[in-house]
């Protein structure tokens, strides 16, 4: 009789005897074992046969999102064949399913066939290669399976640039958008450097400054794009966290060039508390979106943070965050499109005292229709 359940410290060193035999890399360690038989944002789930621990499976959740994966899943190989490892996958599904998840996502070793072979009759499919993933320098085949039908899946044509600085979300946000409009557009670290000097509200003060909305408005618009700039509030942007008087002169400065070279341009810019039905109406406009939000419930770091919105659909926003964090058991696949409940995502994009939301629309200039009789 076989049964599966969450392990617990009695079940470490049959856990740690189940990763000897069947992985001769990447093997988890008695401290990561330790650490995932506690609670948290994660379920490690044994399989028992006859009371005998024979496999088990590791699946983590992004906190503040409503995407799993499977990082881990083993059986003994004496055991193999006869569909424990099938019934370890659907219960990790199961699991992830009951947590509300939009999908499941994992990497497999191209060279484990078998394993292949029961993700794809399980209805996983593959999104993406990651070269030299294993320390073996074996590929990954990433892979998904969408959990609930709203789920719209991997937004496979999404462009997606990963931030070159702990600074720069902004700029890497908005390459994301302008690759999305030109698929030519070449994203570099250089333009990401050009975009953040342009759109960075603070200068010369400790640490490196943000960019604020109107600042990448400007930067897009420059770059011959039609630009709506939604702010909550007229006040400037950042300034409350700001203590030193000469820094807060700074980005007052700032800000208010920002302001006047927006006037000057066609941007449609609205200074302007957006109601939950508002917001849905310019997400179902499809086109692309920067929004700020606060990483508190990513990852317990209240900072204000860009993300480019990839995509949406009557449930979900689906976020590319362009700050991979540096969690050794993150994967590519949980930074990008990220499915975050609209309700959910409408509660963490806002930042500071202010609860400032900021949302920048991008889409290319209209051509000027041709006469007609």
């Amino acid at each position: 009789m076989s049964d599966i359940r969450p392990a617990t410290n009695q079940d470490l060193n049959a856990l740690l005897q189940i990763e000897r035999d069947c992985f001769q890399s990447d093997r988890l360690s008695k401290r990561s074992f330790q650490r995932f038989i506690k609670p948290g944002s994660h379920r490690l789930r044994i399989l028992e046969m006859d009371g005998q621990t024979i496999g088990y499976a590791l699946t983590l959740f992004r906190s503040g999102t409503n995407l799993a994966r499977l990082y881990s899943i083993a059986l003994l190989p004496e055991y193999r064949g006869r569909g424990f490892a099938k019934q370890l996958l659907s219960d990790a599904e199961s699991e992830a399913a009951d947590s509300l998840c939009a999908f499941i996502r994992l990497e497999v070793s191209e060279s484990n066939p078998a394993a292949t072979r029961l993700y794809q009759s399980s209805g996983y499919k593959a999104i993406g290669k990651i070269p030299a993933y294993y320390e073996d320098g074996s590929t990954a085949v990433r892979m998904e399976k969408r959990l609930h039908k709203l789920g719209q899946g991997f937004c496979s044509n999404s462009p997606y640039y990963q931030q070159t600085t702990e600074f720069t979300c902004g700029p890497a946000s908005l390459m994301m958008a302008l690759k999305e409009l030109q698929t030519d557009y070449q994203l570099t670290p250089s333009l990401e450097l050009a975009l953040w000097r342009e759109a960075t509200t603070i200068f010369m003060t400790s640490g490196h400054g943000g960019c604020s909305p109107h600042g990448l408005a400007l930067s897009a618009w420059k770059r011959g794009f039609a630009v709506k700039l939604y702010v909550s509030s007229s006040d400037i942007p950042f300034i409350d966290g700001v203590r030193n008087i000469h820094k807060k002169e700074v980005i007052e400065l700032v800000h208010a060039d920002f302001v006047r070279q927006i006037a000057a341009t066609d941007i449609e810019s609205y200074d302007q508390t957006l109601s939950f039905e508002e917001w849905k109406e310019i997400l179902a406009r499809k086109q692309p979106l920067l929004a700020l939000i606060s990483t508190w419930r990513l990852n317990r770091n209240k900072a204000p943070h860009w993300v480019y919105i990839a995509a949406s659909d009557d449930r979900f926003v689906y976020i590319n965050d362009p700050d991979p964090d540096e969690n050794p058991l993150a994967s590519p696949a949980d930074f990008q499109c990220v499915p975050i409940e609209h309700q959910l995502f409408w509660q963490i994009a806002r930042f500071g005292q202010q609860k400032l939301r900021a949302l920048i629309q991008i889409s290319k200039h209209q051509q000027a229709s041709e006469k007609t009789d």
